[in-house]
């Protein structure tokens, strides 16, 4: 058994405290995970009775990013993993997951196809063959669980509040040269978005959107650049904007965002 130790990052706004509590409970039976930072930008505080749990409460909200950035500093552990707060995972995933990492290695998230909505919050998905793949892109449900070696990551901007952190990240492991990868062989149940669907922070993700671009996107690439997206493969020449849409076969995703 691998001596590997983990922290696992939680932003929270509350939204569903029944499944927080049972993926920290889940978390606690995982010999890995030895630290739990929650960060409650609900700011009410939470009660939980886990010895590995440690409650971060803001004077305000932090929004979901500066929450990672956060819990990436404060992390005790050479290795870290992000979630989500609405899933629910099978017993020792963490343990599964980073027994096949390696400090070489950039961003691990999930494969998109592997993540099932439920309404169940009783289901607990199977503990199956989890495998890790090499990703060239992300899909939209890449940034539900994602793992790391600290001395990989780079700082998210402060001024992306709410979407675009798991791109950043993705991203800033290709520029280091880091092959990205995904979880697969594996079931993660969602419950979808208990954070992302508050109509308030909608101007927040559209300026986020911006900014995003504003940082990414040189002058240069608006000659001639290539992307290639989950969905589609995104030409820029000249100024202009052209996407070539993938087969996918039949596959559906909500973008994930918080």
């Amino acid at each position: 058994m691998s001596d590997r130790k983990v922290t696992v990052v939680i932003p929270t706004l509350q939204k569903n405290t029944i499944i927080l509590n049972k993926l920290i409970s889940t978390l606690e039976q995982d010999n890995a995970v030895d630290e739990i930072l929650l960060i409650d930008n609900s700011c009410q505080g939470f009660l939980n009775t886990s010895k590995k749990l440690e409650v971060v409460k803001p004077e305000c909200n932090l929004y979901v990013n500066p929450s990672w950035n956060l819990g990436v500093e404060r992390a005790k552990n050479e290795i870290v993993a992000l979630l989500n707060d609405d899933i629910i995972i099978p017993d020792n995933f963490c343990s599964r997951v980073i027994n096949r990492m390696s400090p070489e290695m950039g961003i691990v998230g999930m494969n998109g196809t592997k993540i099932e909505s439920i309404s169940d919050i009783n289901q607990i998905p199977a503990a199956e063959n989890i495998y890790l793949e090499p990703a060239s892109y992300m899909d939209y449900y890449y940034g539900i669980a994602m793992f790391f070696y600290k001395t990989g990551f780079c700082k998210i901007p402060d001024e992306i509040k709410i979407v675009y952190g798991d791109s950043w990240i993705f991203t800033s492991c290709k520029k280091q040269k880091k092959q990205n990868y995904r979880i697969s062989g594996c079931t993660i149940y969602h419950w979808g978005s208990l954070s992302s669907g508050i109509k308030e922070f909608n101007p927040i993700a559209k300026n986020d959107s911006k900014i995003y671009k504003k940082l990414t996107v040189k002058w240069y690439d608006r000659l001639f650049s290539y992307e290639e997206l989950w969905d589609y493969h995104k030409f820029r020449m000249f100024g202009l904007t052209f996407r070539i849409k993938k087969d996918t076969g039949g596959k559906s995703y909500a973008k994930n965002s918080k």
